[in-house]
């Protein structure tokens, strides 16, 4: 990984956060692609990789509302090592889409399962739900903070991917369009401290942005990106 971020524009959620633009970025347009809010069709997500892959650096990617959290399966289908998605979320999207068959902010690990072969595990922390999907380790949502070796010991390969969508965040710490969690930022951030210093990171991505509450966001964002960019050696950057 390199200590950089990618943004995603589809909604001009980052617009309003203009702190972030002093961390080295990029910034690739998406908000002309047609087909992409909440779901996604095949000729959206065709457009959607191909911008992906005029990236320069591979770091952090802000992906903008929880309503394209499923730009997510984009980026896992890049590795090729076996790896564990360590996802933060409020709600498992593993929605099996049965009216509508497409990719969707629902159904995108479910996806993912199915089509990105490398995928060996999941890991879900701070979900409303404690149901059991088949390869899914599932930490629900609690008043307590999980012990973050109790998460650690519970992912199977040396590499993982790590997914983060605010809602999954209190609302004193972020505020999004979809339900909340409990979860504290602090408690956040001392996870993603752990699993960067016990496993192999290919990649990290962030959603769950609200225009409307841009400064409480933006300030989760640069709390999270900081504290991945410790782990990254400046002299990877390019």
């Amino acid at each position: 990984m390199h200590p950089s971020v990618t943004f995603l524009n589809f909604d001009y959620t980052y617009t309003w956060q203009r702190n972030l633009l002093h961390f080295p970025h990029e910034w690739i347009e998406m908000d002309d692609i047609k087909g992409t809010n909440l779901y996604c069709d095949d000729g959206a997500m065709q457009e959607i990789e191909k911008r992906l892959a005029c990236r320069h650096t591979r770091g952090i990617t802000l992906i903008g509302s929880g309503n394209y959290h499923y730009v997510s399966y984009a980026l896992l289908k890049q590795f090729r090592e076996p790896f564990t998605l360590v996802l933060f979320d409020h709600h498992t999207d593993m929605n099996e889409q049965t009216l509508f068959p497409l990719l969707s902010c629902g159904s995108w690990v479910l996806y993912a399962q199915k089509h990105v072969p490398t995928l060996k595990h999941v890991v879900i922390i701070g979900s409303a739900t404690s149901q059991t999907f088949s390869h899914v380790t599932i930490f629900p949502k609690s008043n307590f903070m999980y012990a973050p070796m109790t998460i650690v010991r519970a992912i199977p390969t040396k590499h993982i991917y790590i997914s983060i969508d605010k809602d999954v965040l209190r609302p004193q710490d972020a505020q999004t369009n979809w339900d909340q969690g409990t979860m504290s930022l602090r408690s956040l951030i001392t996870y993603v401290d752990y699993l960067f210093r016990f496993k192999h990171v290919l990649g990290v991505d962030i959603c769950g942005e609200d225009r409307l509450f841009g400064a409480k966001n933006e300030k989760a964002n640069e709390m999270i990106i900081r504290a991945c960019f410790k782990h990254m050696p400046v002299s990877s950057a390019s």
